[in-house]
């Protein structure tokens, strides 16, 4: 691949946008997707997402070991495939659904990707101020402000700065959260019992593990509308599939090895406190010389997280029609995404349980229609009308029967809270299922390379 670089503003400051990469622009090395998605989930909000399967939830570690695993290495192996996108389309990846939902239907999905970036932003960024806070005191607001300068600065300049921050941010991430789990391990053991009291409240053993289950679904594909902006500049016509299998291959196990790390981390000690807010999981029982380190690294796995979601977010506001310069964009979303931060700091934990299952009830049906429409060859039989598009909203409408927060419990759910929050299940079948009905074999409606 070419060695040539995409537009840039003063020689460092990304201009490229949503246009297609050319194969004079390609550069990168595939195996760097590796350390892209280590970095982006060894982090406090990967660490809050596993505490609430034992510290909410009151699923024993084992219980919670399972759900978590379950739940990425399907997502795992969805975010991998998902990133070779990149390599055959040299687009990003809400901008390539516009052949298949349509150029006007496409905008939908876009406009909640962007809205879905800022809120992650808003998450990453009030977890990590709560840290901040509970190291150096000092008032969450400033907090939260001060860490989203850095990292909209970061994502202003774009791709390449992002993925160098990347490269470098997984090697300190993963030494300092290595030493966090062994002082853990050493302290607690990995023995946690069920806490039998809080898994009633939800249905029972059943509706805790399947609600777990959901949420760490719900923080994994999160990613996956992300996950060819990383891999564009990757674009080749020099054995793309070798190109291909290295993407897959990489991007599989860095997500896989670190959610299920760090989230099996938050679900043992989540089981040893009483789980309010995220600084809460700072307990008295941390030694004082790795208190630093941890605030250091908390602070970085914040950026590493957050840098993705702004760029990204970024990109769909661009594909939503917004008539802006890239590094503008980045900084209006930046811009949404403290006031968010600022707004639902107080009361975090339900707001971040509410945020991860409505972000699923419209991620899951798209990566099944958008999984259908890149693998099959089908024609809309609503002529002019796209067939993806229709049955993407008809799931969405469909599975709220089945939809179970504390925002809104469907008809299913509050009836039969021992299957906790199954939409998941359901909107991947059914959207598969509603855009075979709405098909006919015919000519590709796929993105031409």
């Amino acid at each position: 691949m070419s060695a040539d670089v995409a537009p840039e503003l003063f020689g460092i400051i990304e201009e490229k946008g949503i246009d297609e990469v050319t194969l004079k622009e390609t550069h990168g090395n595939p195996k760097a997707v590796f350390g892209l998605w280590m970095a982006a989930n060894i982090e406090f909000a990967t660490l809050t997402t596993g505490a609430l399967a034992t510290g909410w939830l009151g699923l024993s570690f084992t219980s919670a070991l399972l759900a978590i695993l379950i739940a990425n290495v399907l997502g795992g192996l969805v975010l991998a495939f998902f990133s070779t996108f990149g390599v055959d389309y040299g687009l990003p990846q809400m901008i390539q659904g516009a052949n298949w939902f349509g150029k006007l239907g496409n905008k939908l999905p876009s406009l909640f990707n962007f809205l879905g970036g800022f809120s992650w932003f808003a998450v990453n960024t009030i977890v990590g101020a709560y840290a901040v806070q509970y190291f150096l005191g000092g008032n969450l607001i400033v907090s939260v402000i001060g860490l989203s300068v850095i990292q909209v600065a970061i994502a202003f300049v774009g791709h390449d700065l992002i993925q160098a921050t990347e490269k470098y941010l997984v090697y300190i991430l993963t030494l300092v959260f290595l030493a966090l789990t062994v002082v853990a391990v050493k302290h607690l053991g990995i023995s946690v019992p069920e806490n039998v009291k809080s898994e009633a409240a939800v249905g029972g053993f059943s509706g805790a593990f399947i609600l777990a289950t959901s949420i760490m679904v719900g923080y994994v594909v999160g990613w996956i509308p992300y996950s060819s902006d990383y891999t564009r500049y990757l674009r080749t016509n020099n054995n793309p599939g070798a190109v291909k299998k290295t993407v897959r291959t990489y991007a599989f196990w860095g997500s896989l090895i670190s959610t299920v790390w760090i989230e099996a981390l938050g679900a043992l000690i989540g089981a040893s406190i009483s789980f309010v807010k995220p600084s809460d999981l700072f307990t008295d029982w941390m030694p004082a010389w790795l208190k630093a380190p941890l605030l250091i690294a908390v602070i970085l796995g914040t950026i590493s997280a957050n840098i993705l979601n702004i760029y990204s977010a970024t990109l769909s506001a661009l594909a939503v029609g917004i008539k802006i310069k890239q590094h503008w964009a980045a900084l209006l979303t930046g811009a949404i995404g403290t006031v968010i931060s600022v707004l639902a700091a107080a009361n975090f934990i339900t707001n971040y349980e509410n945020f991860l299952f409505v972000l699923g009830y419209w991620t899951v049906p798209w990566i099944s229609i958008t999984l259908f429409c890149h693998l099959t060859n089908r024609a809309s039989r609503l002529g002019g009308i796209s067939a993806a598009f229709v049955a993407w909203v008809v799931t969405i409408v469909l599975s709220e029967p089945f939809w179970n927060q504390t925002l809104h419990a469907g008809w299913f759910a509050t009836n039969y809270p021992q299957f906790g929050d199954s939409t998941f299940i359901v909107s991947f079948i059914l959207g598969g299922v509603l855009y075979f009905l709405l098909t006919t074999p015919g000519t590709s409606t796929a993105v031409a390379e």
